[in-house]
């Protein structure tokens, strides 16, 4: 119901917060997942306010992460979905990706026992490497790659897409089980051991933070703004002969991951349950770096 008294840019940035976090304003699922929020004019005739004060109003909610405007588009909610935390470097324990562990989701990441992590059936391709492909995997441009694809789910939402290449050669050579749409159970490392003779000893990430190309957006659903990245990382593995014998990439939306590493002696409930530091800082409380406007 609209004021009959004008409101200082706080007072509508409070109701504003409040409405989002009783569900008023709160993204949903689907095409809801982005819901906008009404006009600066009908704001204004809601509140009673000016323009530079709904202005303010929306400065301060976008400062502190609440929403986002998209040049065209309008103002949006944003979604905070809770944190998942990723240790990359736990390959001892087994959990990291692409270590051999067909679970390594499951304990690799710190969830809470009520927490579900599914994943999609294996797809399936044979393809002509890229440039970028053959050299992580020492091949020549042109050469053949088997790629197994799964999208990767927490509590039914997505949570990460993952994607490991090797080369053809292996499925005609003895491990033709990388060509099946279906898991392996042991773990694909574990089977080219057993297939092939190779073995892990070491492995080399490269993580990087770009956008989101479409089908990663429909996933995910991420919008267009600056808020709205993914992280890539890119692991290679590599046999005692220094053979790259494996390509993993995965792809995690940053607005919901932590990925983590550990390095030397640190504690086993550390390297279990990452990020459980102390609480981020809470929201900070000045104005709009350019002032509040007056009602």
């Amino acid at each position: 119901m609209a004021r009959t008294t004008p409101l200082r840019w706080r007072d509508i940035a409070n109701d504003l917060l409040r409405r989002i976090e009783t569900g008023d304003l709160a993204p949903g699922d689907g095409a809801a997942a982005r819901r906008r929020l009404p006009p600066e004019k009908d704001l204004e005739a809601h509140y009673n306010a000016s323009r530079n004060t709904v202005r303010d109003a929306l400065s301060w909610l976008a400062q502190q992460g609440f929403v986002v405007s998209e040049q065209g588009k309008g103002t949006f909610v944003v979604h905070r979905p809770n944190i998942v935390h990723v240790t990359l470097s736990a390959v001892e324990l087994g959990l990291a990706p692409g270590s051999g562990s067909g679970e390594w989701y499951n304990r690799d990441a710190f969830i809470p026992a009520q927490r579900e992590v599914t994943v999609s059936p294996v797809k399936v391709e044979v393809q002509e490497g890229t440039k970028v492909i053959a050299r992580y995997l020492q091949s020549n441009p042109g050469s053949e790659f088997i790629s197994r694809h799964q999208e990767l789910f927490l509590d039914d939402r997505p949570w990460a897409l993952q994607t490991s290449f090797y080369p053809l050669e292996f499925a005609t050579s003895g491990a033709s089980r990388l060509l099946y749409p279906r898991d392996i159970p042991e773990g694909a490392v574990a089977y080219l051991g057993e297939a092939l003779g190779y073995s892990e000893v070491g492995f080399h990430d490269e993580i990087k933070a770009r956008l989101p190309d479409e089908n990663e957006k429909r996933f995910f659903r991420l919008g267009d703004s600056a808020a709205d990245v993914v992280f890539e990382t890119v692991r290679t593995a590599y046999s005692p002969e220094g053979t790259a014998f494996r390509l993993t990439v995965t792809v995690w939306p940053a607005d919901r991951t932590r990925l983590h590493y550990n390095d030397g002696q640190v504690p086993d409930d550390v390297l279990r349950a990452p990020g459980l530091g102390p609480p981020e800082d809470a929201p900070r409380e000045s104005p709009p770096a350019d002032g509040a406007g007056s009602g």
